[in-house]
């Protein structure tokens, strides 16, 4: 699992306290803790449809970003590569 700190409003932290404490109470015991609700809470909000098609079209240009980056490393590097003291290096391997 992966943790990160982040800062939230306060007006939202005071909400989430409330929505925690609704639900113990209707639980009738401390059974959902802040982590839980702030957790649901966010999972909730990437798996909406609008942040969803946000985030696989984040996606979908990243793999273009990325192979024009190698594209671009590969001809770079190929002019170290490709020189005659190259193959001597590597020949007893």
């Amino acid at each position: 699992m992966v943790t990160k700190s982040i800062k939230l409003d306060e007006n939202i932290v005071e909400d989430l306290e409330l929505v925690a404490k609704g639900l113990n109470e209707k639980a009738g015991a401390d059974v959902y803790d802040f982590s839980n609700v702030v957790r649901v809470a966010i999972n909730q909000y990437l798996n909406s449809e609008n942040i969803k098609e946000i985030i696989e079209s984040i996606r979908q240009k990243e793999p273009g970003i990325k192979k024009e980056l190698l594209l671009a490393s590969e001809s770079s590097l190929g002019k170290d590569w490709l020189r005659p003291e190259e193959d001597e290096a590597w020949a007893n391997l």
